[in-house]
């Protein structure tokens, strides 16, 4: 009887795992972008204006969100006289569309030219120049601080998640279980606005990348 019930109990858990599993599959959530933390933007500000350094933050575009994107509330950074930074999390619903071209669709006043220059080194970022000034751009995927990514593609970003989420705890068993989706594809869009000369304004990019990654990473 015990070995009935047993059998009976794994074969409804099976059942509802795969159940859990197709849904997910055939049935992705709708994204739901997270708002980047006050907390953590003020981190961001006390680590970049230690030097005395004063930087506006403004709320430049509210939430959006549809069946295949969503993203949070828009938040403008005037780093310098010459230069703002502007950070928004973004999430997709389909691993396809986890790059930066689909996700600017969405905020046409960030989105950059197609002939955007690609580095091909980390970290990985798109530059345009314009006669109004640089423009830097790339998606920031947060976790471990061995797994954290900088990217501009499908490619890259989809292997920073997968990365950071392999070393999840109990990720196996929560897959299995059907309690969470096998992948979340949000990231964090970076933009750098800037009429600094290039060169000093790509040293700044990198340097507001290495606090973006101290700070969000924590």
């Amino acid at each position: 009887m015990k070995l009935i019930t047993l059998r009976n109990f794994y074969c409804i858990l099976a059942v509802v795992s795969t159940l859990a599993a197709t849904q997910s599959m055939l049935f992705p959530r709708k994204p739901q972008a997270s708002t980047i933390s006050s907390e953590k933007i003020n981190s961001f500000i006390s680590r970049y204006s230690y030097n005395g350094k004063s930087i506006k933050t403004t709320i430049i575009k509210s939430a959006y969100s549809n069946y295949d994107i969503s993203h949070s509330p828009i938040v403008s950074l005037k780093i310098n006289p010459d230069s703002t930074l502007i950070l928004a999390n973004a999430q997709v619903r389909d691993r396809a569309d986890f790059r930066i071209s689909f996700i600017t669709d969405s905020v046409k006043s960030l989105k950059l030219d197609p002939s955007a220059i690609q580095s091909n080194q980390p970290p990985f970022s798109l530059s345009e120049q314009t006669k109004t000034g640089n423009t830097f751009q790339t998606c920031f995927v947060s976790g471990n601080s061995s797994t954290s990514h900088f990217g501009i593609n499908q490619d890259q970003l989809s292997l920073a998640v997968d990365k950071v989420k392999s070393i999840e705890e109990n990720l196996g068993l929560k897959r299995f279980f059907g309690l969470r989706p096998s992948r979340r594809y949000q990231c964090m869009l970076v933009t750098l606005k800037s009429i600094s000369p290039r060169q000093e304004s790509y040293q700044l990019w990198l340097d507001l990348l290495n606090k973006i990654q101290f700070t969000f990473n924590n």
